[in-house]
């Protein structure tokens, strides 16, 4: 009520006061007037028509004692009237109170915080030599789904056109965004020696550090980015047989010596599942640095080998028989069947140590880190040991309560004998 009253304006609420005021008096006076008249006598009724009239014998007309006397001698519109004016006046008053009263203020929560606006570069690196692919890893705040961030590649801190514009972009999803952003046409030839970073820009003017670009020396990536000549390769002196040498067999000794060539392994295969984002694949699932093994283009396929527990990630075989993990966000969702296995890979929740057998009093070999993950590979009966192979690609035994291991996971893992 007090809060519908101090949306009116102050005038408008006395102007109605007044009014009721008014009307108020107005039926007063007539209610009154009406009375006089009722209680007058007819002109005609003092005029005599047999001679002097005997006032003592006309009846007298008693005062009322009280307030319910001269309640209950009131007529109809008397006893309304003294009804409804009390009641109108109050209203009145307490109108009249409640908008000369401050609003009255809504016990509201503390307003969400702003999440600022910020982007992190968290990876850069050259993970293609054919066609050259620069990609880069980038985590938000602040930034809706769908918000599109653009790369920029420096050299020595002044703009570098290398990256071509049309695949130096990504859209955000889930806080993260993935660019795979090859060479543009025409673009100048990096230079040994020079320091070549990136930077990611948002909407609204948002930009990222400076992140230094990591340059592979494996699969010709750095000899590819820098244009280095391929060397060619240098022919082995061939002797020349003598005579003695050219007529003698092989003995059964040198031929057993000889090994026999061994066939190349042969590679898992899954269901194929398209690529809707452009991304790095990486050895671990795990945004680190040098932890990119390839990459993936939009429109690509990739069979998918196996997963995460929290179906986070995904190990894949690429077009280019590369083996690896890659975020869900750069999948189609809708063709990941239900049936992928789960892999025995579980994130490590508290930091600890790394032990030789799996016994406190044994010698620590590493440590694993909050955050990071680990491969698990046997298990002691009870299950509060587990043999894992960390992040730098060192095995030993963790404490089972230092990792996040699902119960689907803790089954499938063997019992070391």
């Amino acid at each position: 009520m007090q809060d519908l009253l101090s949306q009116l304006d102050s005038a408008i609420v006395i102007g109605l006061i007044v009014a009721v005021i008014i009307v108020l008096v107005v039926v007063v006076l007539l209610v009154r007037n009406m009375r006089r008249r009722q209680a007058s006598p007819p002109e005609s009724a003092g005029m005599s028509l047999g001679g002097p009239i005997d006032y003592t014998s006309l009846p007298i007309d008693e005062e009322p004692s009280g307030w319910r006397e001269r309640f209950a001698r009131l007529s109809l519109a008397g006893k309304l009237l003294a009804v409804l004016v009390p009641i109108l006046a109050l209203l009145g008053l307490v109108a009249l109170v409640l908008t000369l009263l401050p609003p009255a203020t809504q016990t509201a929560g503390p307003p969400p915080p702003l999440v600022p606006l910020e982007l992190t570069v968290t990876d850069a690196v050259v993970n293609r030599a054919e066609p050259l692919t620069i990609g880069i890893d980038v985590e938000t705040s602040g930034l809706e789904d769908g918000a599109v961030v653009t790369a920029e590649l420096l050299e020595d801190g002044q703009p570098f056109p290398w990256l071509n514009p049309e695949t130096a972009r990504a859209t955000v999803r889930r806080n993260r965004a993935e660019i795979e952003a090859r060479r543009a046409d025409g673009a100048p030839q990096p230079t040994e020696g020079r320091r070549y970073t990136v930077v990611v820009r948002g909407p609204e003017g948002v930009v990222s550090a400076e992140v230094e670009l990591q340059v592979p020396e494996v699969n010709r990536i750095a000899d590819s980015f820098y244009g280095r000549a391929a060397a060619a390769p240098t022919a082995a002196p061939t002797a020349v047989p003598t005579a003695a040498h050219a007529t003698a067999a092989p003995t059964a000794t040198q031929a057993a010596a000889t090994p026999a060539p061994t066939a190349a392994p042969e590679l898992p295969s899954g269901p194929a599942v398209g690529v809707g984002n452009g991304g790095n694949v990486r050895r671990l699932p795990l945004i680190a640095a040098d932890n990119v093994v390839g990459g993936i283009n939009a429109g690509e396929q990739v069979q998918v080998l196996a997963r995460t527990p929290n179906g986070e990630w995904y190990r894949v075989r690429t077009v280019r028989d590369e083996l690896g993990w890659v975020s869900v966000t750069l999948l189609d969702a809708s063709q990941i069947p239900a049936d992928v296995p789960v892999a025995s890979i579980v994130t490590v929740f508290v930091n600890g140590p790394l032990y030789e057998r799996p016994d406190t009093a044994s010698t620590e070999l590493d440590r694993v880190n909050q955050g990071e993950v680990v491969e698990l590979l046997q298990r002691t009966s009870a299950g509060d040991w587990y043999q894992a192979t960390n992040v730098r690609e060192i095995t030993g035994w963790v404490p089972a309560d230092l990792l996040g291991i699902p119960a689907e996971v803790a089954a499938a893992v063997p019992v070391a004998p």
